[in-house]
């Protein structure tokens, strides 16, 4: 049984809302660029969204039927660009068809041949390469500064250090998502954390897990961590 809602965020520029599927074990979102269902990583949490704060309404196949053509593609700039891209890196267990979700695909429009959905699927940049543990911390760091300080070698130490302030001591040997993001946010001097950094962080596990998951085994753990701040360039908002 598939239940499906439509789901609405105040930050979200599109009145429409976005469509999400509910199969009893995963949540999986319409993305109107691919045609597709697309798994969405962090139970709760609609990538688009960014965060757990949105408003959901269940609806019916019918109204699945008539809603779905309005779907309105992702522009590929900014942090629609990070989820496109992080979509893109998903593999194909991750998505779903409209028929595998139980719906009638002959009653599910086409996509349309308009500007919204010739934007490509991705930015211009090529999607980074999956890279192993061990390589993480070899590889030299191509975003900010994390310390004021100056830019100080980012060791297991130091992670592990700020894992006992903020998670537990002694530290588990698998850490959540959200352990991930709470000792990046410490490491980082943030008081919070935005789509950019969110998405950020789901890039880095792609690269170093495959798979976005609930928790990792703490040596995948600490090199996503070390991954994400190679790469992690701030949130545009700020500038």
């Amino acid at each position: 049984m598939v239940d499906f809602y439509l789901v609405f965020h105040e930050h979200h520029p599109d009145e429409n809302g976005i469509i999400v599927a509910d199969d009893g074990v995963s949540e999986y979102a319409y993305l109107a660029n691919t045609g597709l269902w697309h798994r969405e990583p962090i139970a709760g949490t609609v990538a688009l969204f960014g965060d757990e704060h949105y408003d959901r309404v269940r609806i019916g196949p019918e109204d699945v039927y008539e809603r779905i053509g309005q779907c309105r593609p992702i522009w590929n700039q900014g942090f629609g660009a990070k989820v496109l891209r992080s979509r893109r890196l998903q593999a194909d267990v991750e998505k779903r068809t409209s028929f595998d979700l139980g719906l009638d695909s002959a009653r599910v429009p086409p996509l349309a041949d308009d500007a919204w959905r010739r934007l490509p699927l991705v930015d211009d940049d090529p999607s980074p390469e999956q890279v192993s543990v061990a390589d993480i911390w070899e590889q030299e760091s191509e975003g900010l500064e994390w310390s004021d300080c100056g830019h100080r070698p980012l060791t297991v130490e130091l992670l592990m250090a700020i894992a006992e302030e903020v998670v537990a001591v002694p530290v588990p040997h698998h850490l959540r998502h959200s352990d991930l993001a709470a000792i990046l946010k410490e490491l980082w001097g943030l008081r919070t954390v935005c789509h950019y950094f969110r998405m950020a962080l789901e890039t880095a596990a792609l690269r170093v897990n495959v798979t976005v998951d609930a928790s990792y085994e703490l040596p995948a753990a600490l090199a996503i961590a070390k991954d994400f701040s190679d790469h992690w360039d701030g949130c545009p908002d700020e500038e």
